[in-house]
């Protein structure tokens, strides 16, 4: 008995479970067109001519033959080759427009909630890859084979930013992250009432495997929401880390009475001792810890107590590390600060000042 039936009846069976219409499975949401796109727009192809690239400048125009200087702005595909069909009619008899574009602007997207850095994140648009290099994309998300559509030229491939991009560019997910609820909130298009429309995702599933579905391509100005669990969820982090979502390590500065002070590399799970740990161990008469961290809504938590080598993982005085944490260690802090004040760069202080950075130090 054969393995694989004949082609003729694959074919067959494809037909009866996909049925006739699935070819007309188009996307329901169109790509909104803006400045900095590369479009290429063919009018018809019975006069060549009148193709044309051009580039979406900054007030949302492009020039085209025969109707000269046109706004583009805010049109998703579709509409552009609705009008420009109305508008070409009065030059040629049947004017069949086609719209592509050949090169996607850059995106900014808002990423709100419960990550780890929280603001406006700036994509690229598009990536081309191609299929038999190693590219850093495709090695870095785990997702990518369900965004990658083929070029029509080339043996090129193309590569749409998702969530989980907009969620990495973000830091990644925290403890608490919720991920059973994140809302994405997109500008709707012109032919469809415009204003804002908004799903939520089960993005837990992406990671765990279950629908990678639920990663969906992300476009300009589109907002992402993470709320935040009452509880911490310890195995979701570490799916988190593993699919690359979240870095493997932290950055931390460890200062004062240790063996090796300075800026020093962590496993994400690491807590305040192991981080002292990792400096080489506190030195004899260490006296108190100062630990300062610049938090997401601009307020910053400034803990002093006595070093315990044995407190539990995650407690007030062993607490979970994030990225940017500043340890002090038996000495006055402000002292210790003065030492590595120039290892001190932007990841560790953030929005803040260094004017903010020595107030909260020294209060």
């Amino acid at each position: 008995m054969p393995i694989i039936s004949s082609t003729k009846n694959i074919e067959k069976d494809i037909e009866e479970i996909l049925g006739p219409d699935y070819l007309n499975n188009l996307p329901s949401e169109d790509y909104i067109i803006g400045p900095g796109d590369k479009l290429k727009i063919v009018v018809s192809r019975e006069y060549e001519e009148l193709t044309t690239i051009e580039n979406v400048d900054g007030e949302g125009t492009i020039y085209l033959p025969k109707l000269n200087r046109v706004y583009v702005n805010n049109l998703t595909i579709n509409e552009l080759n609705r009008l420009l069909n109305k508008a070409f009619k009065e030059y040629i008899k049947y004017p069949s427009v086609e719209v592509q574009v050949l090169e996607y602007r850059p995106i900014k997207v808002f990423v709100d909630g419960e990550v780890l850095n929280p603001g406006i994140q700036s994509l690229k648009g598009s990536f081309v890859l191609q299929n038999n290099t190693n590219n850093n994309i495709a090695n870095n998300n785990l997702f990518n084979e369900q965004n990658l559509s083929e070029s029509f030229e080339n043996n090129q491939s193309y590569y749409f930013p998702t969530v989980f991009d907009a969620i990495r560019e973000s830091g990644g997910i925290t403890l608490y992250s919720d991920l059973s609820k994140v809302k994405v909130i997109r500008k709707n298009s012109i032919s469809n009432g415009g204003g804002e429309i908004t799903t939520t995702l089960n993005f837990e599933k992406v990671l765990i495997g279950e629908d990678y579905s639920q990663n969906i391509r992300i476009y300009d100005s589109d907002i992402i929401k993470v709320y935040k669990k009452d509880k911490e969820n310890s195995f979701l982090l570490r799916k988190a880390i593993l699919s690359k979502l979240n870095p493997r390590f932290l950055n931390v500065m460890v200062a004062g009475r240790v063996n090796l002070p300075g800026k020093i590399l962590v496993a994400k799970e690491s807590t305040l001792n192991d981080a002292i740990d990792m400096a080489g161990g506190a030195k004899f008469l260490k006296g108190p810890v100062t630990f300062i961290r610049f938090n997401n809504d601009g307020t910053i938590d400034k803990r002093k107590f006595a070093y315990r080598k044995n407190k539990k993982r995650g407690s007030y005085r062993n607490p979970n590390l994030k990225d940017g944490d500043l340890i002090f260690v038996g000495r006055n802090a402000f002292n210790a600060f003065n030492e590595i004040t120039t290892e001190i760069t932007a990841p560790f202080i953030g929005l803040f000042s260094t004017y903010g950075l020595i107030k909260a130090i020294s209060d």
